[in-house]
């Protein structure tokens, strides 16, 4: 019975921790989807828990009917069970941790975004469009801003609430104060690669 439950447990961890890993490479997505789970999870939350009860029963009654684990399980099965459940959290946590998902990604679109930041003709033509809708290797760009302060903003999310606007995306050359662009009340920047860097950006009401 708790081999089967540890079994099934790892089953939809596994998706779930490679789903927040894909997610994790777009700036500001995860904390989108996170917020948006809270919020569904608070409004649906029993019907929810009764859906996840019976995926789980069902799971361990298929797992039961194929015989795919053995009717008498060593405990040595059960810890190879939970080893296993602690390492997928573990891994996917410290990946989450470091950004790597992130840093990948973008390390597979910078020649897209280096080839916009060396062609001023290309950099004016999508800045000074209303709105941007310009696809930059994996990164879909919403928002542009060429501060003349230094900082050459690619906006590829934004999240606002009644009282707030986030903004996230990447940065050629930042200056320290960001872009007035995208508000003055929060600027984070993180490295990603060469002289390019993450940010998030914030407006307060």
């Amino acid at each position: 019975m708790m081999n089967r439950f540890l079994f099934m447990l790892l089953l939809l961890l596994q998706p779930i921790g490679l789903g927040l890993l894909w997610i994790s490479c777009f700036p500001g997505l995860i904390f989108n989807v996170l917020f948006y789970s809270f919020f569904i999870g608070y409004i649906y939350g029993i019907p929810l828990l009764v859906l996840l009860v019976l995926v789980f029963l069902v799971g361990m009654t298929v797992i039961k009917r194929m015989n795919f684990l053995p009717v008498k399980q060593a405990r040595s099965d059960r810890q190879k069970l939970l080893i296993a459940i602690l390492m997928t959290v573990g891994l996917t946590a410290i990946l989450l941790k470091t950004n790597l998902p992130q840093i990948t990604a973008f390390a597979i679109s910078s020649s897209a975004f280096d080839g916009i930041v060396t062609d001023a003709n290309k950099l004016q033509s999508i800045c000074n469009s209303q709105p941007v809708n310009q696809q930059l290797g994996l990164y879909h760009v919403i928002e542009c801003d060429h501060d003349s302060r230094g900082g050459i903003y690619f906006s590829t999310g934004k999240f606002s609430t009644m009282d707030s606007a986030d903004s996230y995306g990447f940065v050629y050359r930042p200056n320290p104060y960001g872009s007035y662009h995208f508000g003055s009340d929060i600027y984070e920047y993180y490295p990603m690669k060469g002289e390019w860097y993450g940010f998030t950006a914030g407006k307060r009401s």
